[in-house]
C-alpha cells in the first residue's frame, strides 16, 4: 500500500497518518470540496455515538470522518492511468491498443504463449505472442471470462458449451463477493448537489456552484462493528457496516447503475441527501458464468439474495444506524425520510466492484491462482486484478488492487529482470499535464458556469447538442448520469474533478477542518 500512496497534507497529517507519502497515487488530507450537509452528517454520527476519525485509514475502528480522496494538490482527480500508465507512454517497448478485445489465450502444452484479439473497428482477428509471460488484468468479470474462453474452468461447464478442456479449475468465475448496499434518503431544504449544477440539470433559477463540481459525492464515511459480526467472530474488531454519505438523492430503483442515481429526468426534482448502508462481508455470494464459448456472448453475473440469518441481522442493524443518523436533530434544516422501500431486506444490491472470481489459494479445486498470482497448472500466465482477492470489503477495491499490482511488479521484476534493466525501465518520457481546473474553466466560461456548459466546452463540436435538455431517455441512461457515484460527478467522468486554486483551497480546507472539530 505504501509504495502506491502519496499523501499530501499538513505536517500533522504527514507525521501521524499511516498512508505512504512517496507513491504516485496522490491522496489529499482533505477533499477539494465538502458540502455543508456533510459536516452535519458527521456531527449527527458523533451524536449517535461514533467518534471523530480525522484519518479513516490510520484509525481502523468504529468512527466517522471525511472519505479519503485521490486528488492532486490543485484538486484535479488522480487515476491509476495518470499515476502509472501515462508516465510510461514514452517507452519504446509499450504499445497501447484501443478497441482491441482479447478473445483467447494461446496455450500449448500448458504454457501460455500469447493472446488472440479482435480489432472491433474492422472485426479482424490478430495474435500477439509473449516472450515471457501473459498478465491478465481484465477485472472480476472479464478475467474469468478470458480464462474460460481459453479452456480454463470447470470441466463440465467447458464441455457444455463445446470448449476443449485445457485445465479443470472449478473456481473460475465462482466465489464472487461484492459489498451490498441500500440507499436511504431524506428530503432537506438545504440545496443538494442536484440543485447546484445549473441548468438544464438543476431546476430553472438554480444557481450553479462550480466549486461543487469537485465533490467526491460519497463525501463522508461512518463505520461500526455490528453486533451480529461481534457474535460470529468475537475476536475481530473490524467494522463490517459502512454508512456512506452523499449530499444527493439516490433512488433504489436506479441501483446499482453508477451514473443514473436519481432515476428521474432533467431537471432533477428531488432535493435530498442519501446514506448508503453497506455490508462488506455477507454469507450471500455470487458467480460469473458463461453461457457460450463465443467471445461475442456476454457473461452472466449473478448475486445471491441475502437470506442467511447473519446477513439479515446485519441488514437490520445497518438500517437502524442509518435512520438514527439521517433523522438526527443535528441537521440544521428539518429532514423527512423518503419512504421508497430502501433498507428492506429485498432492497439491497451489489456494487460493481466484485472480488474472488479468480480467487487466490493453494488448492486447485477451490482457487485459481497461487500466492504469486500464477494460474494453477499453466506456465507463463498470471492474473493481476481484484478478481484474485479472496475476501469481501465494504470499500471499493482500488487500494487493494494498486497494492496487488505493486506486488506483482516486484514478482515479475525479480523473476525476469536484472536490477540494472529495472532501473532503466523507469526512466521514461512523460506526457504533458492535462489537468482541467475550475479556475482554468472560469477564465473562459466565467465564474458561474453550469456543469453542462463545462461539459459542452470540453466536448468541442458537440457543444450545441449537449446543452439541449433530453426529453426522453431510458432510466439506465438518464440525465442523472452527469451526477455520478464516487467522484464521477461530471459527464467527462475522470476528465475533471474541478477545483479552486491551491492557496484558496488550503484555506478553505483549514476552515472546514476547524468547523468539523468544533
Amino acid at each position: 500500500f505504501h509504495r502506491a500512496e502519496g499523501l499530501q497534507g499538513s505536517k500533522t497529517a504527514l507525521a501521524e497518518s499511516d498512508y505512504g507519502q512517496n507513491g504516485p497515487y496522490t491522496i489529499q488530507e482533505l477533499p477539494a470540496y465538502t458540502h455543508p450537509l456533510t459536516q452535519e452528517f458527521i456531527q449527527a454520527a458523533q451524536t449517535a455515538g461514533l467518534r471523530w476519525a480525522p484519518d479513516l485509514n490510520t484509525e481502523r475502528g468504529a468512527g466517522v470522518g471525511l472519505t479519503p480522496t485521490t486528488q492532486h494538490s490543485d484538486g484535479s482527480k488522480v487515476h491509476a492511468y495518470d499515476a502509472y500508465l501515462a508516465p510510461a507512454l514514452g517507452r519504446s517497448n509499450l504499445v497501447v491498443m484501443h478497441g482491441a478485445r482479447a478473445d483467447r489465450l494461446l496455450i500449448k502444452d500448458h504454457i501460455c504463449h500469447g493472446v488472440a484479439f479482435r480489432r472491433l473497428a474492422d472485426s479482424t482477428d490478430h495474435v500477439v505472442h509473449a516472450r515471457r509471460e501473459v498478465i491478465l488484468s481484465s477485472g472480476y468479470i472479464y478475467s474469468p471470462r478470458l480464462l474460460f474462453l481459453s479452456g480454463i474452468g470447470a470441466k463440465k461447464d467447458l464441455e457444455a458449451v463445446g470448449l476443449e478442456v485445457v485445465k479443470d479449475l472449478p473456481a473460475v468465475g465462482r466465489n464472487l463477493t461484492a459489498a451490498r448496499f441500500s440507499p436511504l434518503a431524506w428530503r432537506t431544504a438545504e440545496p443538494t448537489l442536484s440543485q447546484m449544477m445549473g441548468e438544464p440539470i438543476s431546476p430553472a433559477g438554480s444557481k450553479a456552484d462550480p466549486k461543487a463540481f469537485g465533490s467526491a459525492v460519497l463525501e463522508a464515511t461512518a463505520r461500526v462493528r455490528s453486533a451480529a459480526g461481534a457474535h460470529a467472530d468475537p475476536k475481530s474488531k473490524r467494522p463490517d457496516i459502512v454508512l456512506s454519505f452523499m449530499p444527493l438523492f439516490y433512488a433504489p430503483k436506479s441501483a446499482p447503475l453508477q451514473y443514473s442515481l436519481q432515476g428521474e429526468e432533467w431537471p432533477l426534482r428531488t432535493n435530498a441527501f442519501s446514506i448508503l448502508a453497506t455490508l462488506g462481508e455477507t454469507k450471500a455470494q455470487g458467480s460469473v458464468t458463461f453461457p457460450s464459448g463465443a467471445p461475442d456472448v456476454s457473461p452472466v453475473v449473478t448475486h445471491e439474495a441475502m437470506t442467511h440469518p447473519e446477513d439479515l441481522a446485519r441488514v437490520k442493524e445497518a438500517v437502524e444506524w442509518a435512520r438514527r443518523i439521517g433523522g438526527s436533530q443535528a441537521f440544521s434544516q428539518p429532514t423527512e425520510a423518503i419512504e421508497n422501500g430502501a433498507g428492506a431486506p429485498d432492497m439491497w444490491t451489489a456494487v460493481y466492484d466484485g472480488r474472488g472470481t479468480c480467487q487466490m489459494g493453494r488448492e486447485h479445486h477451490n482457487s485459481v491462482v497461487d500466492h504469486k498470482l500464477r494460474v494453477h497448472g499453466i506456465t507463463g500466465l498470471r492474473v493481476v486484478d481484484g478478481s484474485v482477492i479472496p475476501v469481501g470489503s465494504p470499500y471499493l477495491a482500488v487500494p487493494e488492487v494498486l497494492a496487488l499490482a505493486e506486488r506483482a511488479s516486484d514478482l515479475l521484476i525479480n523473476h525476469h529482470v536484472t536490477a540494472t534493466a529495472a532501473a532503466e525501465a523507469v526512466s521514461v518520457i512523460g506526457i504533458p499535464d492535462t489537468h482541467v481546473t475550475i479556475d482554468r474553466l472560469s477564465d473562459t466560461l466565467g465564474g458561474g458556469f453550469s456543469m453542462m456548459q463545462a461539459v459542452a466546452y470540453l466536448a468541442g463540436t458537440q457543444s450545441e447538442s449537449l446543452l439541449q435538455t433530453p426529453r426522453s431517455m431510458p432510466l439506465a441512461l438518464a440525465p442523472g448520469s452527469v451526477v455520478g457515484i464516487m467522484g464521477a460527478i461530471s459527464a467527462v467522468a475522470a476528465a475533471f474533478v474541478l477545483v479552486t486554486r491551491r492557496e484558496r483551497a488550503r484555506k478553505a480546507k483549514e476552515s472546514s477542518y476547524a468547523a468539523l472539530l468544533a
